[in-house]
């Protein structure tokens, strides 16, 4: 005799609140979320409006990227066009590709942008070599994003081409955060840009100053980077910033240069001792 609970379809978790459990699902796995579609209806429908998930490659869910590829397809059919607040997608480089390129990975972020999502982190999959180095090949973008509801977005390990900075198109961005990754732009364009995070190891251009163009921006942060000194715009609102020019930063001048107490300082050390502290001094 089966037992009111496996009767009723409801299972374990069956009393609980719809909007506790879509809570829960939010912190699983996309593999593990969508393992539960096969416990009753009930679940498929709790997943299907989850409005925060995360789609990670790692060896131990994936281990190829023809697995990861089944799951982004069956993803996108049965969740639908549900709404989305939160996406992190961390992805992984195509195994039948020569080319080496993220095109699953690529569909998964155009379907969280058809899916209205509000926050958007991107990264893709690390691996360590016999040294313990992280290795990985870097997510293309070339193209600008285009969203009338992205508020949020976070880049991690990107090279971004061209136009890619160019967020006109993006008409309610306000908060922009970049790590370890390569701007290969002229331009970082936003009017509705409130806070831009640049850290981490990002790489500027070498042969021309980037400029930033962001008049609504609050808050602003520039550390540790590669490459020239972006070139700030107007920026009438700014509340805070952060710059550190490290010593890979491209911009010095040698003129007059004397020896700075601090090794891994920039400063050029032109008699401006009372301001270097922390190892932090300004690039002249």
């Amino acid at each position: 005799m089966l037992s009111k609970t496996a009767a009723s379809g409801k299972g374990q978790f069956g009393d609980l609140p719809d909007d506790l459990l879509r809570h829960v699902l939010s912190f699983l796995p996309a593999a593990d979320a969508l393992q539960t579609c096969v416990l009753d209806t009930g679940w498929r429908d709790h997943w299907r409006r989850t409005t925060s998930l995360p789609l990670i490659f790692d060896q131990s869910s994936f281990p190829s990227s023809e697995r990861f590829k089944q799951l982004v397809n069956l993803f996108i059919h049965l969740r639908g066009d549900s709404p989305l607040d939160k996406c992190k997608i961390v992805g992984c480089l195509d195994d039948d590709d020569d080319e080496r390129t993220y095109t699953n990975t690529m569909l998964l972020i155009q379907y969280a942008l058809k899916c209205q999502v509000k926050e958007l982190l991107l990264s893709v999959a690390t691996e360590e070599d016999d040294d313990n180095d992280v290795e990985y090949d870097p997510l293309v973008l070339d193209v600008p994003l285009i969203s009338q509801h992205l508020k949020i977005l976070h880049l991690k390990r990107v090279d971004l081409k061209r136009s890619t900075l160019n967020f006109s198109r993006c008409s309610v961005l306000e908060e922009l955060e970049m790590q370890d990754c390569y701007i290969d732009a002229r331009r970082i364009s936003s009017k509705s840009l409130k806070r831009l995070c640049i850290t981490d190891f990002c790489s500027f251009p070498t042969k021309f100053h980037i400029r930033i163009f962001t008049p609504g921006l609050i808050s602003l942060q520039l550390d540790n980077f590669d490459g020239l000194t972006p070139s700030l715009e107007y920026m009438p609102s700014l509340e805070t910033a952060y710059v550190w020019l490290h010593n890979s930063c491209y911009d010095s001048c040698h003129s007059n240069r004397q020896n700075c107490e601090y090794e891994d300082c920039s400063c050029r050390a032109y008699q401006l001792t009372r301001v270097c502290f922390s190892m932090v001094c300004p690039m002249l």
